[in-house]
This record gives C-alpha cells, sequence and structure tokens, in this order.
C-alpha cells in the first residue's frame, strides 16, 4: 500500500522534472548563446539565465488566488500549456533576447507555482509514516529533470534541447488528469463522499480511512474558525513558523547551489580541470539524483533535522575545499595541476550533500508546518522568498565572482552553511511520524486556532 502512495506522489511531482528542465536549462545553454552562432554578450546571457526565478518568484503569488478556489490539482493542470507556451517561446526565439527572456519568465512562473503546489498535494495525499519520502519525491523529480536538460545539452543546438524539455508538462498533464484531488481540499469544501473517493484511490479499497478522515474533518473545522487577514500571521506562533521556513530557504539558496547550476559549466571550466564540461555536468547531474534518492530512503528513518546539519556541515567543506582550490590555483598553477581532481570532487560532493537534506527539505517541510487555512498564503510568501534569493544569488554571482573573485564568493557561501548548521539546531522543529495536528502544536499554532483572539 506504501508502494502505491508513493506511486501516485511521483506522479504528481512530475510538476518538479518539468521545473528542473528550466533550471537546467540554463548550463548548456548560455555557453551556446556565447558562441560564434549566436554571439551574444555576456549581459545578454546573464539576464537569460537570470530571469528564470524571478519568473519563479512572481509564479508563486499567483499561488493563493487559485489553490483554495480550483484546488491542488487543477491549479496545476491550468499550469501545463502555459507551460509548452514558454518552451514554444524558447524554441522559436532564434537570436532574439526579448523572447528568450519571455520564455524564461513564462516556465519559471510556472515551475515557481509547481515548487509550492506539488509538496502540498504529496503531503495532504500521503500517510504520515511515509511523509519525508514523498516529499523528496518534487525534489529527485526535479534533480531528474535538471539532469536530463544536461544530458540534451549534447545537442549544442539551443531549439532541439528546449524541444526536449518542452515534452515534460505535457507528460505531466496526461499524468495527471487521472490523479484525484486532494481529500483535505474536497474536505474544505463540504464534499465529504469525493474526499472518502480520493482517501480510497491513495489508501486501497481495504484500507480503513475512517481515523484519518477524522483527523482532517477535525483539522479542516479548525481551519474554518480562523480569520484569513493580516493579522492572523502576525501572531506569535505563526512568525515562528514563517521565519522557520523563511530560514531554510535562505540557507537553501545562500548555500550557492543556483550559482552551480545556472553557471554550472562557467564555473566548471574557469578551474582549468581538462574533462569537457558538459560531462562534468552530467556527472554531477548523476550525483543529485542518487543523493535524492538516498535522502528519500532516509528521511523517514533518520529525520528532517538530522539530515540537514548533515547536508550543510559537508557544503561547508566542500566550498571551503573549491575556494582553497581557486587560491592555490593562482599563488601555486603547478601543484594545482597536481590536485586536478579536487573541483570536480568538491563539486560532486556539494551536490550531493546539498541533494541530501538542504534541497528537498526546506520544500518537504513548507509542506508540513502551516496552518490548513494560511497554508496556500504561507507556503506561497516562503516560495516567493525563496526565489527572489535565488535571482539575488543568480544575478550577483559573475559580479561578484569579478570583482572579489571566486575563492571569497565560495568561502563567503561556506559560511552561510556553517551559521545555518546552528539555525536548524536551535529553530527547526522535527516533524517525523507526526500528524499535521501534533506538528502545528509543537509550533503552537494549534492553541492559538482555539484562542478567541483568532476566531473569526
Amino acid at each position: 500500500m506504501f508502494a502505491m502512495n508513493k506511486l501516485f506522489c511521483s506522479a504528481a511531482c512530475i510538476g518538479g522534472f518539468s521545473l528542473g528542465c528550466g533550471l537546467g536549462w540554463s548550463a548548456p545553454c548560455v555557453e551556446i548563446l556565447k558562441s560564434d552562432k549566436y554571439n551574444m554578450d555576456d549581459f545578454s546571457t546573464d539576464v537569460i539565465a537570470s530571469v528564470f526565478p524571478v519568473g519563479a518568484a512572481l509564479g508563486t503569488l499567483v499561488v493563493p488566488l487559485l489553490i483554495d478556489r480550483i484546488g491542488r490539482k487543477w491549479t496545476m493542470m491550468v499550469l501545463v500549456p502555459a507551460f509548452v507556451g514558454g518552451w514554444i517561446f524558447l524554441i522559436c526565439a532564434g537570436s532574439l533576447v526579448p523572447l528568450f527572456v519571455m520564455g524564461r519568465i513564462v516556465t519559471g512562473a510556472c515551475g515557481g507555482m509547481f515548487c509550492v503546489l506539488a509538496p502540498m498535494y504529496s503531503a495532504e495525499i500521503s500517510e504520515k509514516q511515509i511523509r519525508g519520502t514523498t516529499g523528496v519525491f518534487f525534489q529527485l523529480l526535479l534533480v531528474l529533470g535538471i539532469l536530463y536538460a544536461y544530458c540534451t545539452g549534447f545537442t549544442r543546438n539551443v531549439v532541439a534541447i528546449s524541444s526536449l524539455c518542452c515534452i515534460a508538462p505535457i507528460v505531466f498533464g496526461i499524468t495527471m488528469i487521472f490523479m484525484p484531488e486532494s481529500p483535505l481540499f474536497y474536505l474544505t469544501k463540504n464534499k465529504e463522499e469525493e474526499a472518502r473517493k480520493s482517501m480510497k484511490f491513495f489508501r486501497g479499497p481495504d484500507f480503513d480511512i475512517e481515523p484519518e478522515m477524522e483527523a482532517f474533518k477535525k483539522q479542516v473545522e479548525r481551519s474554518r474558525l480562523q480569520r484569513l487577514n493580516f493579522s492572523a500571521f502576525t501572531n506569535t506562533p505563526v512568525l515562528k513558523t514563517l521565519a522557520v521556513a523563511y530560514g531554510l530557504m535562505f540557507a537553501q539558496q545562500f548555500s550557492g547551489i543556483n550559482a552551480m547550476i545556472f553557471y554550472g559549466v562557467t564555473i566548471l571550466e574557469s578551474t582549468g580541470v581538462g574533462m569537457e564540461s558538459l560531462i562534468e555536468l552530467v556527472i554531477f547531474g548523476v550525483v543529485q539524483v542518487v543523493a535524492c534518492a538516498a535522502a528519500a530512503l532516509l528521511i523517514d528513518q533518520l529525520g528532517r533535522k538530522v539530515l540537514m546539519v548533515i547536508s550543510e556541515a559537508v557544503m561547508c567543506v566542500c566550498l571551503s575545499a573549491l575556494a582553497s582550490f581557486f587560491i592555490l590555483k593562482s599563488f601555486d598553477p603547478e601543484r594545482a595541476d597536481h590536485m586536478h581532481w579536487l573541483p570536480l570532487t568538491s563539486v560532486c560532493v556539494y551536490i550531493l550533500a546539498f541533494c541530501f537534506g538542504a534541497g528537498p527539505i526546506p520544500w518537504a517541510y513548507m509542506g508540513e508546518i502551516f496552518p490548513t487555512r494560511l497554508k496556500g498564503a504561507s507556503s506561497s510568501s516562503a516560495a516567493f522568498f525563496n526565489w527572489l534569493l535565488a535571482f539575488i544569488v543568480t544575478i550577483s554571482f559573475p559580479s561578484a565572482v569579478d570583482a572579489l573573485g571566486s575563492a571569497m564568493v565560495l568561502f563567503f557561501f561556506a559560511l552561510v552553511c556553517a551559521l545555518s548548521v546552528f539555525f536548524v539546531i536551535f529553530c527547526m522543529v522535527e516533524t517525523k511520524g507526526k500528524t499535521f495536528t501534533e506538528i502545528q502544536q509543537e509550533y503552537g499554532t494549534l492553541e492559538l486556532e482555539q484562542n478567541e483572539e483568532f476566531l473569526g
């Protein structure tokens, strides 16, 4: 039964694969766009690479307007034609920078919405014993999408890369059409019969769904007592929950991951290592997939906090090692040549560590911690913050490297990773094996719902 539940969550997370294609597109395409065929300057390619997270940030703002009106499933389904349209812009762009920018913004917006919707939908259809595992599926499909985009880079043709990436949202739409809406959403709309059918679909016809249905109904009843206005977000327990979500998003983005993904070819070429850069990209794309698969297997055994601490600590060491290589390359090139294994090894272990914890856990965690009535707006605001930071890191990375050097920038990312270890230890509440009610109790938002000042 768990296996079927995981399969359904995997289908829902194909939207993450589409997002991964958008993220991975830049690494091979930026270098192609700089070639003689397109002859684009650095500013144009930097804009094309960095507007993707801008689109993603804008997309997250739309989620609260739709998610509680038409549901999780149909909000995702609405994105399919828009996502395909964005890829068509990139296919038809030729050498027109505005069309590239428009295509990247549209695909980014759809991807940003998926990163809120898919983890939320997965959390609501999963049993508590495997909710961590299914939460990681989104990141696993995302890194598979990145690897797929890297592999399409061997065509060395932007049109071919974009066309192959366009397949992903079409596959998602075909798959998702057969999936029911979240049972929790049905209950919020007083459709108990549909909720039961949905729960039976995800649990199997012979499974006793009554305990879960009762827990969901109580959760929905409590959520209906909440005033959905700005003051609901200014209460201390809600602010604490938001602060943890925002802190995890900051730790994720200022670990430097999007600098690695968007400028992967450029970073690896600057080390002077002889292996072809696209092959190196595919290598650490494979590493991402392996690490995410490992995280999916371990998250419900070890818990979210342990994986986050291990992830941030290892990333700190890897970034420090890569920064040290750049320093050595400047002062002692001959010795650096003898350590040609260090850059690729550091990047691969860094990517492995990121996908082991800092990559999947903030998204999975966000689908677990917010009260039902505030979930759409809270998750969207955290996702908006994440993509805003992604844009800042992506757009500023080339300038920061020019001004400070690669070593200093990497040391800064390493410092953020070190500080994040302490943040996770002291601020993050473990959610392993807990119901939504128990998690809200830990954060104090359950008691808040029963407070007269919080009732409508």
